[in-house]
């Protein structure tokens, strides 16, 4: 679950549609989509080591995750001194080097899940580092099947397994075992195509300003643009800061990708600007670089286009600023 649909509704939206599981990523937005009275399954995708946040997270029936023997002799302590029975789903590092027991440490988690008895574990799951890259993404699915194979010849049946996010949702239908996380599925982002996907949301807002420049005329930041000809423009309240031009997926890339992503960016930058802006339907150039807040668009070829018109963005909503409003149509 993510801030950029907006938590609640968003939550409340899947629910009412049939999803019964929710997962979020920090505590905040568990104790918000509680306290909103959403009563669906939630799973706490961090794990967490203080005392006081797991009591918090264990009193509002979040589902934990959980990494190693520390935290779950902690998570035992508090549950016999509160009596309460929480839930966890046991995380396992099959290759990503973040939270989880290592892959190897067969005995030591069979050791953790004989003792214990207060806490129930009714899941287990993995992460993908790099769900595209079908060699390494096999080898961590493998790992995560040995893991399940040795605790299930040793007494230990977990019930709900789950390794695919949405690329491997797609790309790998044999590794979707009996759940999967599908969050940027849903909301119209994936990293290979899919038929009849649609985006589920759109950034708008309006035209500040619409003026004509001279030939020869710099636009906004660092002389990088100047107008070829008269050019008329719309200057938009839309920048960087509300996620306008911000990457967010270069992370899932290797090294070799991301060098050329960068190199493509540094051709770009002394081009014009390529990223457009929908105004009463017809696709426009924003031109010159983006600033914080504001952009500038080339509307020179327009003849209806006026301060009461709105512009639209393709931006996906995990780039959108959280601050920015959610509207539900």
């Amino acid at each position: 679950m993510e801030w950029d649909c907006g938590l609640v509704e968003y939550s409340k939206f899947l629910v009412n549609n049939g999803v019964d599981f929710l997962a979020v990523a920090n505590i905040e937005e568990a104790i918000i989509l509680r306290n909103s009275k959403i009563e669906a399954e939630i799973l706490m995708m961090t794990p967490i080591s203080k005392e006081k946040e797991l009591l918090e997270l264990i009193k509002n029936k979040i589902i934990l995750t959980v990494s190693s023997k520390n935290q779950i002799e902690m998570i035992e302590k508090i549950a016999k001194s509160e009596n309460l029975e929480p839930k966890a789903h046991i995380k396992i590092d099959t290759g990503f080097a973040r939270y989880g027991f290592l892959y190897t440490e067969f005995e030591d988690i069979l050791e953790c899940l004989n003792k214990c008895d207060r806490l129930q574990i009714t899941g287990m799951y993995t992460h993908f580092a790099r769900p595209l890259d079908e060699k390494f993404t096999w080898k961590q699915f493998n790992r995560f099947l040995d893991m399940v194979k040795f605790l299930k010849e040793n007494g230990q049946d977990i019930e709900m397994l789950h390794v695919s996010e949405s690329t491997a949702f797609l790309k790998y239908p044999i590794m979707n075992l009996n759940a999967v996380r599908i969050g940027s599925l849903i909301q119209g982002r994936t990293l290979i195509p899919v038929d009849g996907l649609i985006k589920i949301g759109n950034l708008k807002s309006s035209i500040n300003e619409i003026k004509l420049l001279p030939k020869g005329y710099n636009i906004s930041y660092g002389n990088m643009f100047k107008t070829k000809k008269e050019t008329k423009i719309a200057v938009i309240p839309v920048g960087y800061i509300d996620g306008l031009n911000m990457r967010k997926d270069r992370d899932i890339f290797s090294l070799k990708e991301n060098i050329l992503s960068v190199g493509i960016e540094i051709k770009k930058f002394f081009k014009d600007n390529i990223i457009k802006v929908i105004i009463n339907g017809k696709k426009y150039n924003i031109i010159g670089r983006i600033g914080m807040y504001h952009c500038v668009v080339d509307i020179t070829n327009s003849n209806d286009i006026t301060l009461e018109s709105e512009a639209i963005f393709e931006i996906p909503p995990l780039q959108i600023n959280s601050m920015i409003k959610r509207e539900y149509i």
